[in-house]
C-alpha cells in the first residue's frame, strides 16, 4: 500500500497529481533549432543556476521589461455653456 500524502489543509492529495517519477521539465535543444523559432533580439528565460554552471556572470537582477502599454493620450476638452 502506498503512503498517503497530505495537502497543506490536511486532506489527502489526489492520486496522479504532480510530475511523474522519472519525468523531466527540461529538454535539450540545439541552438540551430532554437534560432528557427526566435529571432536574435528575443529574450529567452533561462535558469540562473544554468548560467552560473556555464560560467556567465550575473550582474544585478533587474526585472526584464515586458510589453509596455502606450500611455493614453490626453483627451481634448470641449468648452460649452448651458442655456436655460
Amino acid at each position: 500500500m502506498s503512503k498517503v500524502t497530505l495537502n497543506k489543509d490536511g486532506t489527502p492529495r489526489k492520486k496522479g497529481s504532480g510530475r511523474k517519477k522519472g519525468s523531466s521539465s527540461f529538454t535539450n535543444v540545439t541552438l540551430a533549432n532554437l534560432k528557427m523559432f526566435c529571432g536574435e533580439a528575443m529574450q529567452i528565460p533561462v535558469s540562473r543556476k544554468w548560467l552560473e554552471q556555464v560560467g556567465a556572470a550575473i550582474q544585478g537582477t533587474a526585472p526584464t521589461p515586458t510589453a509596455t502599454q502606450p500611455e493614453p493620450e490626453e483627451e481634448q476638452k470641449i468648452s460649452f455653456t448651458l442655456h436655460q
